[in-house]
């Protein structure tokens, strides 16, 4: 029994320095290779936007270079699919965005900084000192898409040992346009041996895909509503007839003309503004033309405020109320006069 316990003793001592020495190696592959990886330097920079560790996140991003040429990328991308240029033109562009260049640097700085330490791309997070000097960061970071990004997965890493380069393929999605991307991160070595990402590759190509894809929801809103519209405007027609018939054939001085067109009003006209508002409030509207579905909205409710007004002026007969109405319909005219100018404004940017 005496010698059986003594080689269960030796052969679990025998264990014991096995699993040691292969925690030692497994302690030593961790610091001394997968700590000096593309991998893990991608790993870290995820950390630090988790942990809100803005040290951390620079340690492992090389943050002047990477803004540098996304902001290249994104004044080359914006400037070329909202005016195309060539020859003499493009020489001329390039002159006048190098002289944007560094207030865009300074405002993806301020918002990365931004992102890293809150957690969002709202500016209102920093101090109004950190940002008096900074064009509007709001509008650059939703102009590119990037509070709509969500992270899916790591999809591949290529390493070129040679020239201590690796391309790292992050799937990618746009929340905004519904889409998903590819994004190809450049990582560079560093002279001690750890990683850092150096630039986005193909972030100008990143930056046209959405602009084309807002484009196409913008021209499907477009279409959406013009459509919308007509078949409103044409029961309205209608009814705008119906009221002209009765006037016709009476007048406003007549108890029973103005009970017609109140009834008109009531059961025709209200209803059909009412039901054009639902439908607008029921549609998907792109960020650009959130202006323009504001105006519609704002038609719908003067229009209604209007025809109420009228139809209550029909039994009261008051100038308050004729007041009232009046003012409503030429509120609504104005606001129709100011859509039909921003439609042609939005329809002049849509390829």
């Amino acid at each position: 029994m005496s010698g059986f316990i003594q080689s269960l003793k030796k052969r679990l001592i025998a264990v014991g320095v096995i699993l040691a020495v292969l925690a030692a190696a497994g302690g030593w592959w961790y610091m001394n290779i997968y700590t000096k990886t593309p991998e893990y330097a991608l790993k870290m920079v995820q950390e630090a936007v988790v942990s809100h560790d803005k040290e951390r996140f620079y340690q492992y991003v090389d943050i002047d270079h990477l803004l540098d040429s996304a902001s290249n990328d994104m004044m080359d991308g914006l400037i070329q699919m909202m005016v195309p240029v060539t020859g003499d033109t493009r020489e001329a562009v390039s002159g006048l965005t190098k002289m944007f260049k560094e207030p865009v640097v300074m405002s993806l700085k301020s918002a990365l900084d931004t992102y890293v330490l809150y957690g969002t791309w709202d500016s209102s997070q920093e101090s109004k000192e950190s940002i008096s000097s900074i064009v509007d960061a709001d509008m650059i970071v939703h102009r590119i898409g990037l509070p709509s990004i969500q992270f899916q997965k790591l999809t591949s890493i290529a390493v070129d040992a040679d020239k201590g380069t690796a391309i790292a393929k992050i799937e990618v999605l746009q929340e905004e346009a519904n889409e998903e991307f590819v994004l190809d991160v450049e990582l560079i070595e560093r002279e001690n041996g750890s990683w850092q990402i150096y630039e986005i590759t193909n972030f100008k190509a990143f930056i046209e895909k959405l602009h084309n894809l807002r484009q196409g929801q913008i021209k499907r809103y477009l279409d959406e509503s013009a459509d919308l519209m007509q078949r409103h405007d044409e029961v309205i027609a209608q009814a705008d007839k119906e009221i002209s018939d009765i006037l016709t054939k009476g007048s406003l001085g007549s108890n029973a003309s103005r009970g017609e067109v109140k009834a008109v009003l009531e059961a025709k006209i209200i209803p059909d503004w009412q039901a054009r508002k639902a439908e607008l409030e029921a549609m998907q509207v792109p960020e650009s033309a959130g202006s323009l579905h504001r105006l519609h909205l704002k038609i719908c409710e003067a229009r209604i405020e209007a025809a109420a007004d009228y139809a209550r002026w029909m039994d009261d007969k008051k100038a308050a109320t004729i007041r009232s109405a009046d003012n409503s319909l030429k509120m609504a005219k104005t606001l129709e006069k100011e859509a039909e100018f921003l439609t042609k404004q939005v329809n002049a940017h849509v390829k």
